[in-house]
């Protein structure tokens, strides 16, 4: 129900948008996509923080999609003092080393904060917002959705590490040529078909 989901068109001035709050995603059809400008404000209608994707896409064009999630896991490390940055599976190894954490517990509903929160994040594929959610970016809509599932769960085997208290291999990898390695287009594609198959469909739609 909550957050959203944007991609940067060919116009790198446009994008598109999923509705926000009491939408299911899984429903969104091509007639409920917003396409806003980058510099446009919130209005009835469309998510509150639009801000955050317009300031994502101005700021990194290559960043094509950006994901803003509250699912439980992510939530939870985002509660933190100092959230865990262990790397415990390959398939998650674009988690940070440096975790960024936006440490305001609010909504982003302005552009000029929308462009602290970018700054603070960098080149970083994942930041965590303060008792919130997180934000999580590709340089493709499969990329982003990939990353934003494997995100959860790898903030899930944190979460599970920190229970059981004992130690942890040490992470003495390249984190970024393990990815590289482990997770090429083809395999976000993959990903893709396998989470939409899932999606329900509405009778006219099976038609």
């Amino acid at each position: 129900m909550f957050g959203h989901v944007s991609l940067l068109t060919d116009d790198p001035t446009r994008y598109l948008m999923c509705p926000g709050a009491g939408k299911r995603k899984d429903r969104c059809r091509p007639e409920d996509v917003l396409e806003l400008g980058l510099d446009d404000e919130f209005e009835v209608g469309r998510p509150l923080e639009i801000y955050m994707h317009a300031a994502m896409h101005r700021a990194r064009p290559q960043t094509r999609s950006l994901v803003h999630v509250h699912s439980p896991n992510l939530t939870a490390l985002s509660a933190m003092a100092e959230p865990p940055t262990e790397l415990l599976m390959v398939h998650a190894a674009f988690w940070p080393e440096r975790i960024p954490l936006w440490d305001r517990p609010e909504l982003i509903t302005s552009h000029p904060v929308a462009d602290e929160m970018v700054d603070l994040m960098g080149d970083s594929a994942i930041a965590l917002l303060r008792w919130h959610g997180a934000v999580i970016v590709g340089s493709t809509i499969q990329e982003a959705v990939f990353r934003t599932v494997l995100a959860e769960y790898h903030a899930g085997l944190l979460l599970t590490s920190l229970a059981h208290g004992r130690p942890l291999a040490p992470v003495t990898v390249d984190r970024e040529a393990l990815y590289t390695a482990m997770l090429p287009p083809a395999t976000h594609l993959l990903n893709w078909r396998f989470e939409s198959s899932f999606v329900e469909l509405d009778p006219l739609d099976q038609a």
